[in-house]
């Protein structure tokens, strides 16, 4: 068994809507005028539904109130259009699993906490085109919806031997599987056809400094990934409080003051849930 043997087995269970393809089609064409994009996204109402909501959230804070599809691909661009389209698609995707194998309510407040941090932490770094890590910590993850999905007795092992020791839990998958969520993600966003500095950035955020390209990315998908896993992450509950040294190591890791880190910290947690809030209610697509 392969990342790649996996994922080409729930290929066809796991692949992006139509809409999304004809989307990403668009936004690679030079020759894409605006109008086309909106037309694309009109027609699924759902998805432009959300799409107007979240820009409009306090999150993207934008200067006027978006009407229309069109608003808003002008006001954020396109390549950022294509992050709200997945980021309203994703959860859909792996909407089926089981809720006595994983708690998926859990699971996209916590990614949608490491998109926000690593989207902050993207812009402390100066990081050009900074918002592509908001999808990359999104979607950091999804690797182990795979294996809920298709190993589901296997990854029970690893989950048992782990217990709630996140890198007893990476150890376990390599010992079980021969590789971890974060190789078997990559290969999945890779299938997606996402840009290459994304899913690198997802195969090597366990281990930045084994990167050889697009280490810069994995470092900071790591550095928040690991902020994430300090706050709370159950929905509805409060952010618990943290000391701001206590970031001090991570804020060393990418060469930022921590106060950076900090402030960057605690908006994480109301940020998140209003995205979370938005992608919850459109988890049944609109008729």
């Amino acid at each position: 068994m392969t990342p790649k043997s996996l994922v080409r087995s729930v290929h066809t269970l796991f692949s992006l809507p139509d809409v999304v393809i004809q989307i990403n089609s668009l936004i690679d064409d030079p020759a894409t005028r605006i109008s086309d994009l909106a037309e694309a996204v009109l027609c699924d109402p759902g998805l432009a539904a959300r799409l107007l909501r979240l820009v409009n959230s306090t999150y993207y804070n934008p200067p006027y109130r978006v009407g229309t599809v069109s608003q808003a691909i002008i006001l954020l661009g396109q390549h950022e259009l294509r992050n709200l389209v997945l980021t309203t698609v994703a959860v859909n995707l792996f909407k089926g699993l089981p809720p006595e194998q994983v708690n998926m309510e859990r699971f996209w407040l916590h990614s949608i906490m490491c998109g926000v941090a690593a989207r902050g932490l993207a812009r402390h770094c100066r990081l050009r085109d900074s918002e592509r890590l908001f999808i990359a910590g999104l979607l950091y993850g999804t690797g182990k919806l795979v294996f809920y999905s298709q190993r589901p007795d296997l990854y029970r092992e690893v989950l048992q031997q782990a217990g709630n020791d996140e890198r007893a839990c990476i150890a376990a998958e390599r010992r079980v599987f021969g590789f971890t969520y974060a190789e078997l993600g990559a290969e999945l966003l890779k299938t997606w056809r996402l840009p290459e500095n994304l899913y690198m950035a997802v195969a090597y955020h366990l281990e930045p400094a084994k990167a050889l390209d697009y280490r810069l990315e994995a470092m900071i998908l790591h550095v928040a990934v690991r902020i994430v896993g300090d706050l709370q992450t159950d929905a509805g509950d409060p952010p618990s409080v943290h000391v701001p040294e206590q970031f001090g190591p991570l804020a060393d890791l990418l060469g930022l003051p921590l106060e950076s880190v900090a402030s960057l910290a605690a908006e994480i947690n109301p940020q998140a849930m209003e995205i979370f809030g938005i992608i919850r209610t459109g988890l049944t697509p609109a008729r």
